[in-house]
């Protein structure tokens, strides 16, 4: 079978994130940690214990986990969103065939598409998840048109696999 050639143009957005697209992005990580989904684990555990055994103090242990675990996914992406959205820079990304270039105040750089392994659209926010564990945003307010936001979602398709 020939190889089909695509020939699609480079899809470049430029955005700046906005407060709540930093809060959905530190709450989409955080809630994607081991370590914070363990926490959870660790406080439900020990609430269920203490309850099974009627120890106040394993009770009081467990409750105070799950305390410290809604602080982590639920105040500090919101305290964490002010402080980035406060001193955020615009990011410019460049999508096509040939790879992804991003780039901000801090520096730019290229990226080839083995760099992603999963993408996923959850609310107004594109997900790319690469090695690692490593998440890259793009909201989608950023595309121009529909246009280039379908063709943003056929180049993921076609380099990374469907959603």
């Amino acid at each position: 079978m020939p190889a089909r050639n695509y020939t699609s143009r480079v899809i470049t957005v430029r955005f700046t994130f906005s407060q709540s697209e930093n809060q959905r992005a530190m709450l989409f990580i955080a809630l994607r940690t081991r370590s914070t989904i363990a926490m959870l684990g660790l406080g439900l555990g020990l609430l269920a214990l203490g309850i099974g055994i009627a120890k106040t103090a394993v009770i009081v242990i467990g409750a105070a986990e799950l305390v410290y675990w809604l602080g982590l996914v639920v105040i500090m992406p919101q305290y964490g969103a002010r402080r980035m959205t406060a001193t955020a820079s615009e990011q410019t990304m460049s999508f096509s065939d040939d790879g992804v270039t991003a780039a901000n105040a801090s520096g730019e750089g290229r990226f080839d598409w083995r760099h992603w392994t999963r993408w996923m659209q959850t609310g107004d926010l594109y997900v790319l998840t690469g090695a690692r564990r490593a998440f890259t945003f793009v909201p989608r307010r950023a595309f121009a048109s529909p246009d280039a936001e379908s063709e943003f979602r056929e180049l993921l398709t076609r380099h990374i696999g469907s959603s």
